[in-house]
This record gives structure tokens, C-alpha cells and sequence, in this order.
């Protein structure tokens, strides 16, 4: 096998796009390398995650410049740290393997589940996912979610929404462990969970074992587009 040339460094298949910012990122976190079980090369993005909201033709332009010069870097897949960047899922996509947020794994987890029963998305802040985002992300009306938001916990709100103080992992699982059983109790029906924000990934065990259900993040699936760039050598 001959290797190509054209980079000033090799090793890595996995770009992460991350907006600029100062929030503390653990592992977990898509936004801290110890994530990931193979090495990933970040990209800077500069807007913050209220430029998702709605979208704009600048922001989408600034998501493609980064995804662009990762790939002159010679990265093949591309994840992005925030959820609400699957409003442009389907345009990124078309330039390369890109995983722009957990919620892409709803159309998978909705075969997996048989199409009975309900997924549970937790998210950020429930009054800016938007129904755009969940469509852009494969979502269809007869995939049977609930909505549950982190707007309301106060250390999430304090470090992640407003991006101020330190982050308390013991206080924030149990917050993250809050929303999850408020969302069980109150949907009889849940069946599996989506972490949306890619904050909550490093409590994804944690859900998992309060709830006894399976529980999907961003690192799910970034880990899904990984090992379709470089499956395992077996023989």
C-alpha cells in the first residue's frame, strides 16, 4: 500500500468543529479530545450556538470553510460539537462524511426500537430546538419523541447557556440525572434517549443506569462515522 502525499501531518481521520468559546470541557464532551478513542484534529468556528437557532447563509458558509480546511488537512469525517448544527446536515454531508449532531441517530434507534414507543431527547435548551432541526436530522412525524429541556437547572444554565463559573461534574450528572427521570416519568412510553447537547455526553452512563434504558450522544456517533472510515482489520 502506497501513502499519498500532500500533509503536513497524518494520523487522523476525525475533524470536530467547535465554536469559540471558554465553557470547561471533560471528557465526555465532544469539545474535549480524551473523548475520543482514536485522535481527532479540531477546527474553530466562529459563531456560538445562538447563531443555530435559526441559520443563516453565513453561518452555513463559515461550517463549510472549517469542514474545508480539515479536509485539505487531510480529515474524512467531520462531527460538530453542537447539536443544532444539523440544520445543515444534508448540505455538509454532500462534501463529505459529517455527523452534524446526536440527532441523526433517531431514524436508526427508531428501527432498532421496532417503531414502538418513544425516544426522548434531551436537550440544552427545549424552546430553541427547533422542529427544523429535528427534520434535518432524518426525523419524521411518526417517530414518537419527547421533548425534555436543561434550561431550568441551574448549574447547566450558569455554565453551559451563560458560559459563566466552574464546572461541577458531580452537580451537573445530577441535574442531567433530574431531567432524565423527569422525562421517564413523565412518558410511560420511553424507550431509548438522545443526548442533543454534546455538554451532556459524559453523563450518558449515568442516564443509562438511572433509567435502564439505552442512551445515544454525540460521541455515539461520531464513533459510528469512525469506524465506517477505518473498520476494525480482522483477518
Amino acid at each position: 500500500m502506497k501513502i499519498p502525499s500532500g500533509h503536513s501531518f497524518y494520523g487522523q481521520e476525525v475533524g470536530v468543529l467547535v465554536f469559540r468559546g471558554k465553557s470547561p470541557r471533560i471528557p465526555g464532551d465532544a469539545g474535549h479530545a480524551g473523548s475520543f478513542g482514536y485522535p481527532v484534529r479540531y477546527q474553530i468556528v466562529d459563531c456560538g450556538f445562538m447563531d443555530l437557532v435559526e441559520g443563516s447563509g453565513e453561518t452555513l458558509e463559515k461550517l463549510r470553510q472549517a469542514c474545508k480546511q480539515l479536509q485539505e488537512e487531510g480529515i474524512r469525517g467531520v462531527v460538530a460539537d453542537c447539536g443544532l448544527v444539523s440544520l445543515y446536515q444534508r448540505e455538509l454531508g454532500e462534501e463529505l462524511l459529517f455527523v452534524g449532531s446526536s440527532l441523526c441517530q433517531i431514524p436508526v434507534i427508531w428501527q432498532m426500537i421496532g417503531h414502538s414507543g418513544v425516544i426522548g431527547v434531551i436537550t440544552g435548551h427545549s424552546g430553541l430546538l427547533r422542529e427544523s432541526h429535528l427534520r434535518h436530522s432524518g426525523w419524521r412525524e411518526e417517530m414518537e419523541l419527547a421533548i425534555q429541556g436543561m434550561e431550568n437547572q441551574p448549574h447547566f444554565s450558569e455554565v453551559v447557556i451563560r458560559g459563566e463559573g466552574n464546572l461541577d461534574p458531580a452537580r451537573m450528572e445530577a441535574e442531567v440525572i433530574a431531567a432524565a427521570q423527569e422525562l421517564q416519568a413523565q412518558i410511560p412510553g420511553l424507550r431509548a434517549v438522545v443526548l442533543e447537547c454534546s455538554n451532556l455526553a459524559t453523563y450518558s452512563r449515568a442516564v443509562s443506569e438511572a433509567l435502564g434504558l439505552p442512551v445515544f450522544d454525540t460521541i455515539s456517533a461520531a464513533n459510528l462515522m469512525a469506524y465506517g472510515l477505518c473498520p476494525p482489520h480482522y483477518c
